[in-house]
């Protein structure tokens, strides 16, 4: 697929790297963070839908319009990894790991299901169409990224007797890296999120996104986290059981929701103040 960056007119990025980030943390594009393209369902739900041209539910400054397979949490999990691995090389060429090294990253049991799991993953990112437009009001324009997650990947097995060798090869897409401003992406607490459920997960996603949270209702947050919850009474039960478990992980001091508004107000812990 070919990827394009459009500002007025085709334009070929300058910035050929995505940002260096600590190793602690994991970089991940604001847009994505405030959307429901990876959503908050549970990774246990069943067959995943599959979109075509999908309005994916964001704020009002950005669209995200996605067709491929629904993506979870766990997806999102793999690409911050691909990401964190592939800021250290230029955009443009293959990145390499083994399986061994990304599934410890990520948590999960080494064996073979890991392996499946990882595999449908990357495949699942690969084969998406995801157009992002941002609405900028200071510049009096939009802008536009439109391509795949991930453009390709393969694995090679080493079959030798007692060899668990796997190594694997991305190549992710040159100008995704314009989804990688300095004010338009997060650097997210690698640690914490491995610590989390997926609703947690995505609510710690979006937070980190916000250098100032302001109160969002709750039906905007269900929107925007995709919730599979039938009813809005639902989800609120399932938003409070992840607010109060994000204050006691740390990252937020406080996290109400107001009994007559439904407004969500959080106090985001200060860095240092946060359980490693």
């Amino acid at each position: 697929m070919i990827a394009s960056l459009r500002r007025h007119a085709l334009t070929i990025p300058t910035q050929t790297n995505l940002p260096l980030w600590p190793k602690e943390t994991r970089g991940f594009p604001n847009v994505f963070a405030r959307s429901s393209l990876f959503n908050a369902a549970s990774l246990r739900k069943g067959k995943r839908r599959q979109f075509k041209k999908h309005t994916v539910a964001t704020l009002k400054d950005a669209q995200i319009i996605y067709s491929g397979e629904e993506l979870r949490q766990d997806d999102e999990d793999v690409f911050l990894q691909i990401l964190h691995i592939a800021r250290l090389s230029e955009l443009g060429t293959r990145v390499f790991f083994t399986a061994n090294s990304i599934i410890t990253e990520l948590g999960w049991s080494r064996n073979g299901a890991s392996y499946v799991r990882l595999s449908d993953c990357l495949e699942r990112m690969k084969v998406t169409s995801v157009e992002v437009i941002l609405h900028d009001s200071s510049a009096n324009e939009k802008r536009c990224y439109s391509g795949s997650l991930i453009r390709l990947f393969r694995w090679r097995q080493d079959l030798t007797e007692g060899s668990t060798t796997r190594e694997w090869e991305v190549l992710l897409e040159p100008e995704i890296v314009a989804l990688f401003n300095p004010c338009s992406y997060t650097q997210l607490d690698w640690r914490l999120r491995m610590t989390l459920p997926p609703l947690a997960k995505w609510l710690h996603s979006f937070y980190h996104s916000h250098a100032e949270p302001f109160p969002f209702k709750v039906e905007t947050i269900c929107r925007l986290a995709g919730s599979e919850a039938r009813t809005l009474y639902q989800f609120r039960y399932k938003l409070r059981l992840a607010l109060e478990l994000l204050i006691e992980r740390g990252f937020f001091l406080t996290a109400v929701i107001d009994q007559k508004s439904d407004l969500v107000k959080v106090e985001r812990a200060a860095e240092r103040k946060r359980l490693e």
